[in-house]
């Protein structure tokens, strides 16, 4: 059966596929943040929150799209009005997501995507190949393809070190002073 719904989730992809204008931006110079991840535990979410908060602080427009692998999403995954959360009971019988915010998340135009999942999934494979972002990054070896730039490290990698990377290495491409 899980062949049967992957092969199903593929086709979707593939004909779905979003066309996009890649740009490099630096993280510094973004006006549009997208956040992807996964929140396993309300220690994650805490984490995942802080960045959130600490970019909307620096006045840009930031979306949060969270996924939370169970059939409800806990108590402490707090809808906002840029902050998005889904799981199980969302997905088609395929796992495609079947949430108006996760359409409009992927129809955003962000400047960049920031992809914090940490674990494989097709959910994450979906929404990084339909998404419309101009320049996507993300540390998961897996998901390379989808990426405009890789952030590369033998361990995994904590949410604030990722930032922090993918502060420094959008600014060297860019050519901007530290």
């Amino acid at each position: 059966m899980n062949f049967i719904k992957k092969h199903f989730l593929k086709k979707y992809i593939a004909e779905r596929k979003a066309v996009r204008s890649v740009d490099v931006v630096s993280l510094q110079r973004a006006k549009s943040v997208g956040l992807l991840c996964n929140i396993t535990t309300e220690d994650t979410y805490k984490e995942i929150y802080e960045v959130f908060a600490s970019l909307q602080a620096a006045n840009r427009y930031v979306w949060l799209l969270g996924y939370i692998d169970d059939k409800i999403v806990p108590f402490y995954c707090l809808q906002q009005l840029s902050a998005d959360y889904f799981c199980n009971k969302d997905l088609t019988w395929y796992g495609k997501p079947e949430k108006v915010q996760v359409d409009d998340f992927l129809k955003t135009e962000f400047d960049i995507l920031i992809d914090f999942s940490n674990e494989s999934s097709d959910i994450f494979e979906l929404i990084l190949s339909l998404s419309r972002a101009h320049f996507i990054v993300g540390a998961h070896q897996e998901y390379s393809n989808y990426y405009d730039l890789l952030i590369q490290t033998d361990k995994p990698m904590e949410h604030w070190e990722l930032l922090k990377n993918i502060t420094y290495y959008t600014q060297q491409l860019k050519g901007e002073s530290l």
